[in-house]
């Protein structure tokens, strides 16, 4: 069995990386996509967003599955990748309504009210 690691590195972050390996017998070497089932696949992104705080969406993990299988077809045994991460990992599952309650209404204070300057207005209207 041979060992294949793939490393996710945050953009902007050159010093961060995050790996997760897995252990490959002969055929599923030259079958790597067969590896890659949707139970392997959930389980890499929970590790990768457990270590990362991150979110890994499904676009970003069909990119980090087809770039890894490209590369153990190619015989290569570490495989990097950068990707734009998100912090909140279910900002896309989101429904906040916001605060429905209509506030109560405050009645103004008009004891203090007076004219300052000028003259008030005539009571008809011509």
């Amino acid at each position: 069995m041979v060992k294949y690691t793939f490393h996710l590195k945050p953009e902007g972050s050159p010093s961060e990386s995050y790996s997760y390996s897995l252990d490959l017998n002969n055929m599923e070497e030259d079958a790597p996509e067969k590896v890659f089932t949707p139970l392997v696949r959930e389980k890499i992104r929970k590790t990768l967003q457990d270590l990362s705080l991150s979110a890994i969406r499904d676009c970003q993990l069909n990119r980090i599955i087809q770039t890894w299988t490209e590369d153990i077809k190619q015989g290569y045994r570490f495989t990097s990748l950068s990707l734009n991460l998100l912090i909140d990992e279910n900002i896309d599952q989101l429904q906040e309504d916001g605060n429905q309650e209509i506030p109560q209404m405050i009645a103004p204070d008009i004891s203090d009210i007076q004219p300052q300057s000028g003259v008030l207005p005539p009571l008809n209207f011509v």
